[in-house]
């Protein structure tokens, strides 16, 4: 469809123009200088900030390597401590159990029956032990394993060896017995 504008001239609308606004040249002279200014003191600003961090590594590498004789000697204090806590805790340990042999003694010192003699006791392991000896029959040997057996320290006991021997010119019988005490 074809269109026909039948208003004079002066009523038409007339088309748009859009026009910038004219600049002066000092005016875009002026903006080129602020832009170019921002952008080099922002370039100046992060070029200081560069300098300044690279001066804060240099200061924390010095102060690395003024510390490394002194963090050597506290890595050697920690190794020293650490054997010294391992001894303290072996002492503590033997001083836990110190008066268990002698209480084991004791009591097997107070068990033996008459006519009974030890001749050895041997520490097989921290809770087993070989208590050898002489009687002069098997009811010794047997009293003596009872009486062992009442005992709060011992766990277990059994024979190991029993044989009949001579000394000078009596018969007797010689005995081996494995006994398992727990310390207490």
């Amino acid at each position: 469809m074809i269109r026909i504008n039948l208003l004079p001239q002066e009523d038409r609308e007339g088309k748009r123009n859009f026009h910038l606004p004219e600049m002066s040249t000092i005016y875009m002279v002026g903006g080129i200088v602020v832009f170019l200014g921002v952008i080099l003191t922002l370039g100046f600003i992060q070029k200081h900030r560069v300098v300044d961090l690279n001066n804060k590594i240099e200061i924390a590498r010095k102060e690395s390597k003024e510390l490394a004789p002194q963090l050597e000697k506290i890595k050697k204090i920690t190794k020293e401590r650490g054997e010294v806590d391992r001894r303290l805790q072996l002492i503590t340990s033997l001083d836990r159990y110190r008066f268990f042999r002698v209480k084991l003694l004791n009591d097997i010192g107070m068990k033996i029956p008459q006519n009974c003699w030890l001749t050895d006791i041997t520490e097989l392991s921290p809770n087993t032990y070989t208590i050898d000896g002489i009687a002069f029959n098997n009811y010794k040997v047997a009293d003596m394993m009872t009486n062992l057996e009442t005992s709060p320290i011992f766990t277990s006991v059994g024979l190991k060896i029993a044989e009949e021997g001579k000394i000078r010119d009596s018969k007797v019988m010689k005995f081996s017995l494995k006994a398992n005490a727990m310390p207490q």
